[in-house]
């Protein structure tokens, strides 16, 4: 009786370790969603064996008009792209999808673990402010899509720099202090002297 209980504490002693990679881990599934739909998924896995290489699939709509803040025209079915690669550095996972574009460069994608349920996603290569992605089930869809529906995210706000003062009348002038003498130039005692 005895050795069963040491059996099954010994199996179950490694599941809170097990239990606390996965929360701290940037493995699993990731979902933009803006206005009640989930825009895109991605997918991410580590790759067993291969130190710090990872893949990845995006799951987008088949079709859609962006500016990156903006989402319109979104149609489904939902295409899946698999990742020509994927990198770990510097606590983030750097993910690259091709695009079937004539002459176009790949989409590259990072991604950094905010939070248990949240990601960074910082689209390589562009000006875009960071996406926050919600980690969700691997099964999840994309949508729900409206017809004419345009689905927006209010990044942060660049800083701004602090207002100029109005313009008020210029200062007036100082008067000048008393002619300098050779008083004013002297070295305070402890002040080195020579050279």
């Amino acid at each position: 009786m005895l050795m069963r209980f040491l059996a099954l504490l010994a199996l179950l002693l490694p599941l809170p370790a097990l239990a606390q990679d996965v929360r701290n881990s940037l493995e699993g599934s990731w979902a933009l969603e803006l206005g009640g739909a989930t825009i895109f998924r991605f997918d991410l896995q580590e790759i067993p064996g291969k130190d710090g290489e990872w893949r990845g699939t995006w799951s987008r709509p088949s079709r859609f008009a962006s500016d990156g803040d903006n989402f319109a025209q979104v149609q489904l079915p939902a295409r899946q792209i698999r990742s020509m690669a994927g990198l770990e550095f510097d606590g983030s996972v750097e993910v690259s999808f091709p695009d079937p574009r004539p002459e176009a460069i790949p989409d590259i994608f990072r991604f950094r673990l905010i939070d248990f349920d949240a990601v960074e996603m910082t689209y390589v290569g562009t000006d875009l402010a960071p996406y926050v992605l919600q980690r969700v089930p691997a099964d999840t869809p994309l949508g729900p899509f409206r017809d004419g529906a345009t689905y927006a995210r209010r990044p942060p706000a660049p800083p701004q720099a602090e207002p100029e003062p109005p313009a008020s009348t210029p200062p007036k002038p100082q008067p000048a202090g008393p002619p300098d003498s050779p008083d004013d130039f002297r070295l305070p005692p402890s002040g080195v002297q020579g050279r």
